[in-house]
């Protein structure tokens, strides 16, 4: 933007003008001028009288874009997690979501002010990829998990899309999230199912996630997990096996290759106010 070299600059007056002020300030056509600066402004000259006008626009507030908004949350977990008596909750059976329940809970994340962008948000997954998984209930007594619903062959995608991931700029937008699910058991769920993670905005700003879908219900395998990423193939989104998996076996990842451990536990909910 190009700004004038005296930011005090306005139309010079004349000599005349100066010598015949008493008379100028007296005519009934007085001097009107109105200067245009930096695109911005306008001075108006009248007789000697110097009016700064503004602009309507920039009387406005600068608008506080998704990502710059960072107002945290006005309860930590614990206290939701408490009012919720999820602990009694979490610690009892608990059922596996159909996709409608999914897209409920979807639809409420869009109400209360979630967005979907694609621009950084990506996956190559095909327009009618179906994941080859189904969830279940594990026969160790984990409770719910993620299971092969055919054989899967190593490197074959396994989960692919963006549409179902949820996220949050700021924990004051992941309160009102679980305020509106207005069943305790669900909302005991959603705060199990997210995490914090670093750099994760467009500018490297970290988020809240939530996986809306069956693969919120993977177990954590550690260092014998069979998904996850696999060298040569893009993965933001999608997901990988990582050696065959057998049908009827459980698909577990491996929850540190996601996030840094200290950062869920600690760093990252402080950062939003939740801890």
């Amino acid at each position: 933007m190009r700004r004038p070299n005296n930011s005090n600059s306005v139309l010079p007056l004349s000599s005349g003008d100066k010598t015949n002020s008493t008379k100028a300030n007296n005519s009934l056509h007085k001097r009107l001028t109105i200067l245009k600066v930096a695109k911005l402004t306008c001075v108006i000259v009248i007789g000697y009288q110097i009016v700064l006008m503004v602009e309507p626009n920039l009387l406005k507030a600068k608008e506080v874009t998704y990502w710059e908004n960072r107002k945290p949350a006005s309860s930590t977990l614990k206290q939701i997690y408490e009012s919720r008596n999820c602990d009694e909750i979490l610690n009892s059976p608990r059922p596996i979501y159909s996709e409608a329940y999914w897209k409920k809970f979807h639809a409420i994340w869009k109400e209360h002010g979630g967005r979907i962008d694609p621009d950084f948000i990506t996956s190559i997954a095909p327009p009618d990829f179906v994941r080859p998984t189904k969830a279940g209930e594990t026969s160790d007594g984990k409770g719910r998990g993620v299971f092969a619903a055919r054989d899967i062959k190593k490197g074959e995608m396994i989960y692919g899309q963006t549409t179902n991931y949820a996220y949050f700029s700021n924990g004051y937008g992941f309160q009102r999230f679980l305020e509106a699910l207005t069943d305790d058991g669900e909302a005991c769920d959603l705060m199990k199912f997210s995490w914090p993670q670093s750099s994760f905005g467009p500018n490297g700003e970290s988020a809240i996630l939530c996986v809306m879908d069956d693969h919120s219900l993977m177990n954590d395998g550690g260092s014998q997990s069979n998904y996850g990423c696999i060298d040569g193939k893009y993965c933001m989104i999608d997901e990988y096996a990582k050696r065959d998996i057998k049908e009827g076996e459980e698909v577990l990842c491996n929850y540190g290759s996601f996030f840094s451990l200290d950062f869920m536990n600690f760093k990252g909910w402080k950062e939003f106010g939740l801890l």
